[in-house]
């Protein structure tokens, strides 16, 4: 396929239903945990297919796959969807280029993709490293149309020069593979404004019921957590699927991403979708009322 063939992606308009798949990092950052959350609070948007649990080895090591599913389960749990989604472990961050890491969360998303098509593709929502998702593409080419990866790149202040975004950091390579794919992608480079200090979600947080006072009480297990300036950065990426009007989004070339994080412009491989600009008010609001709606009905 030409880079000229690249499918940019669309969200879907308001009222129409986003077949789901979300690989995150779970225990690497509360945001994630704010994010899922958001997305179950959702119904009438998503249909959520399951979760792919991923390393944040950077960081943690080889036990982190393990740890981000660890704290999934705990969030199912107090979110009441014991049991309603499937949930696997993702694999290693990709060690040579064209390689795939083998997985049980690469090929869950492989089978999920290939239920859709690009007339009704799967969302695959990427909060973490792109290993499985990449690794997922080189393993089954076959997937791409039938996808819209939405992956967290965020590195506002330095776009377009580099990026340097722990995500992107915790496999290069998978990221990498990304940008060349024919994947239709969309580049989430917003969100860190999205902050809230302890007072605001004790607040609006603790009153909605169990999973409440879970994601507020979650913030005493890092002294980061509770910082007035912590930001809840991934929260974005399922807000603005939600309501694209929450940032601004653009058409631009797919750059390449050198072995240093430096981006390369190039008209090589077509064209992505980058995200921007990110309305924290407005965010937030959505999120406190998404949450009140469903889980205090």
């Amino acid at each position: 396929m030409s880079a000229t063939a690249r499918i940019v992606p669309e969200v879907p308009k308001p009222g129409e239903i986003i077949p789901l798949l979300i690989d995150t990092d779970a225990a690497n950052e509360i945001d994630d945990l704010y994010a899922v959350t958001l997305a179950f609070a959702a119904p009438d948007r998503f249909d959520i297919v399951g979760f792919v649990a991923t390393h944040f080895a950077a960081k943690a090591g080889p036990e982190s796959t393990q740890q981000s599913y660890d704290v999934l389960l705990e969030l199912f749990e107090a979110a009441d969807v014991k049991g309603r989604y499937p949930l696997f472990r993702g694999g290693h961050p990709i060690r040579y280029p064209r390689t795939p890491e083998d997985s049980e969360g690469a090929r869950f998303i492989i089978e999920a993709a290939r239920r859709y098509s690009p007339e009704n593709p799967l969302w695959v929502v990427v909060l973490g490293a792109a290993s499985n998702i990449a690794s997922a593409l080189l393993l089954a080419p076959d997937i791409g149309p039938n996808i819209r990866v939405l992956f967290h790149g965020r590195s506002e202040e330095t776009w377009p020069e580099k990026t340097r975004q722990f995500n992107v950091y915790g496999d290069i390579i998978a990221v990498q593979t990304l940008l060349t794919s024919n994947v239709p992608l969309a580049w989430f480079d917003t969100g860190t404004r999205l902050c809230a200090d302890m007072q605001t979600t004790e607040q609006n947080l603790s009153p909605i019921g169990r999973i409440g006072k879970y994601l507020h009480e979650y913030r005493y297990r890092e002294g980061y957590f509770q910082r007035p300036d912590k930001g809840f950065f991934d929260l974005g990426d399922i807000a603005w699927l939600i309501d694209p009007s929450l940032c601004d989004a653009s058409v631009i070339n797919a750059p390449a991403l050198q072995r240093w994080m430096d981006f390369q412009q190039t008209d090589k491989f077509g064209k992505i979708l980058h995200v921007g600009n990110i309305r924290p008010e407005a965010t937030w609001q959505l999120f406190y009322d998404r949450l009140h709606r469903h889980f205090l009905r």
